[in-house]
């Protein structure tokens, strides 16, 4: 089961339901009026506030206010595939990065760039 694409984009509805249904995480909700062709925010039933960034079977980035491991383990089952790294970003929030393609290549440009707490992750 991957994320429900839709006329090629991953609509802010379908983001909500495939993390229920597929990652087993209710209570999601994405703002509707945050939604750009590649990205949405939206907050958890926790109270955390999380920005996505992806494109479809190829990356994903997840920003977050604060760390709530069960967003990231629904994203990772939605897309099928895990996570490569996590860091803390410029505006001290929480980022998660996935890359099908690449993630070799990606840690290492990240480690050359200003980022804070530069982690793999597995």
């Amino acid at each position: 089961m991957a994320e429900t694409i839709k006329d090629g984009k991953w609509h802010w509805y379908s983001v909500m339901h495939d993390l229920a249904e597929q990652g087993g995480l209710v209570g999601v909700v994405v703002d509707p009026l945050t939604v750009s062709p590649y990205g949405c925010s939206g907050v958890t039933k926790a109270g955390t506030k999380f920005y996505i960034t992806w494109i479809t079977n190829t990356f994903l980035l997840i920003s977050l206010s604060q760390e709530e491991p069960a967003l990231i383990e629904a994203f990772a089952r939605v897309v099928e595939y895990r996570p490569f790294c996590r860091y803390v970003s410029e505006n001290n929030l929480i980022t998660f990065e996935w890359d099908k393609e690449d993630p070799e290549g990606r840690f290492m440009q990240l480690s050359n760039e200003d980022i804070t707490i530069l982690q793999r992750v597995t």
